[in-house]
């Protein structure tokens, strides 16, 4: 019997070692889900990779949303909080090291879509084209926020490990319009506001060309998105203030990212407008005061309303969704991460023609956004006589308009052209002594001064990156 037992063992063991041989070939061919060959991905494969692609977007640029708020003029520290030194930019930053570690892993994955695309043999599938021009758009949007504020930066054309020098800035811009101009060439027209078109394309595009100063391609592309019937200015409190809540319909957004995570989660308001006694950042008395025109009762600007709460410690423009806000917010959770809004093309388009000598139409163009910003009367329409007057007044609107997520691209922008008319003043404040692990805010703060056309307006490279690429 022990013997049986023996053979029939040995009978299973030899049948299965052959099943398992069998097997083996078929092991041999699969791959993990990231190693199919890009080219035979299919169109579900790629409406999934956008998803993901999507959702490390809304990361990276929520992470610099309010970031040029703190290191502008807009904040001052909120309840419960105490502000050091945002200007404190040195290489050991350890901010300067996360901004810098989220633009390239964002850039890692989007690099992978535009890989894809370039590797499909169907680029003719309107699927495909849409993630071509996604990648490409995407691609541009992240080098927007790198050339912006680290000026010279690596350029990465595909996915790499390889230590890449850094390329002069003028390489940088050049590169963001290649990719804006394939983009350009495979994206549809406007169709939802979350997800990326043809006319979320020509603002960025607007906004990169007048960086440049190419002020008459400036002001055509955001005429592109102006005379776009999908998209109107707001011309109530309630209105302008629902572009900033979960599931926004509103017709002032060219595209926002959606937002809607249960994990993860992305919180504008605890940042600025918490339901907790403590928040981070309340406005600065500078911009509560002097923003908008007749503050104090807030009855002439629509726009003020819906920006600060009844006294100067709150913004609520991002609705926390509790009792006594402005407007009501189902999800403060998913409150939309806007990237371009119609009202800047409108601020945009102003401020090109102005500089291109047309300062009475660029009035007609401002004072077209004012009609829609403003009660009716006599404060409403703008007057310039000359270029110097038509701009300044342009940018005082930009100001008003968008307070918030602009302030320190406006101000390196203005403060490092040829022209002094338009510069910033001196941005100088006060802030705690700070080291590796203490703020001193029992001592007296210190002042510190941002020059105009300080070199302080460029980040530097994190001492991290310099290290594990030898200098």
């Amino acid at each position: 019997m022990k013997r049986y037992y023996t053979i029939i063992n040995y009978l299973l063991c030899s049948i299965c070692l052959l099943w398992m041989t069998g097997c083996s070939g078929i092991l041999d061919d699969m791959r993990p889900k990231d190693q199919i060959p890009q080219d035979m991905l299919s169109e579900s494969d790629l409406e999934k990779l956008l998803n993901g692609v999507y959702a490390e977007m809304e990361e990276l640029v929520f992470k610099f949303y309010m970031d040029g708020d703190v290191k502008g003029e807009n904040f001052k520290a909120g309840p419960g909080f105490s502000m050091n030194d945002p200007m404190l930019m040195a290489p050991s930053s350890k901010e300067v090291l996360s901004q810098w570690q989220k633009c390239f892993t964002a850039l890692k994955q989007v690099n992978f879509l535009v890989e894809t695309y370039e590797a499909s043999s169907n680029k003719e599938s309107q699927v495909v084209k849409q993630t071509g021009g996604t990648g490409y758009y995407f691609r541009a949007l992240i080098y927007y926020h790198l050339v912006t504020r680290w000026g010279g930066v690596p350029i990465l054309r595909k996915r790499t490990y390889d230590v890449v020098p850094i390329s002069p800035e003028t390489e940088v811009w050049s590169f963001i319009k290649e990719d804006l101009a394939k983009a350009e060439g495979l994206l549809s027209d406007f169709t939802d506001r979350f997800y990326v078109s043809l006319s979320a394309c020509d603002a960025l595009h607007a906004k990169v060309c007048l960086s440049l100063k190419d002020y008459t391609n400036a002001a055509a592309y955001a005429d592109k998105v102006i005379t776009k019937s999908n998209f109107a200015l707001s011309t109530t409190s309630v209105e302008y203030a629902q572009a900033f809540v979960s599931n926004s319909s509103s017709k002032e957004l060219v595209f926002a990212l959606a937002n809607k995570r249960s994990t993860s989660l992305l919180l504008f308001y605890q940042t600025v407008n918490d339901i907790d006694p403590t928040w981070d950042y309340s406005p600065s008395t500078e911009c509560y005061s002097h923003l908008y025109d007749d503050t104090a009762v807030k009855s002439k600007d629509i726009r003020a309303k819906a920006v600060f709460g009844a006294d100067n410690s709150r913004i609520i423009k991002f609705p926390n969704g509790s009792t006594g806000q402005f407007v009501t917010n189902e999800q403060p959770s998913q409150i939309p991460i806007v990237v371009t809004r119609v009202a800047e093309m409108y601020l945009i388009k102003a401020e090109c023609q102005a500089r291109l000598g047309e300062y009475s139409r660029a009035m007609e163009t401002v004072n077209a956004l004012r009609a829609k910003r403003m009660v009716p009367g006599d404060w409403v329409e703008l007057k310039a006589g000359n270029v110097k007057e038509a701009v300044t007044k342009i940018l005082q609107e930009r100001r008003r308009e968008m307070p918030f997520s602009q302030r320190w691209f406006d101000m390196r922008r203005l403060n490092n052209n040829e022209e002094t008319y338009d510069d910033v003043e001196i941005v100088t404040r006060k802030f705690y002594k700070i080291n590796a692990t203490t703020i001193f805010d029992k001592e007296e703060p210190i002042t510190y001064t941002l020059e105009k056309n300080s070199r302080k307006y460029a980040l530097p490279i994190s001492e991290n990156e310099i290290e594990i690429s030898d200098g």
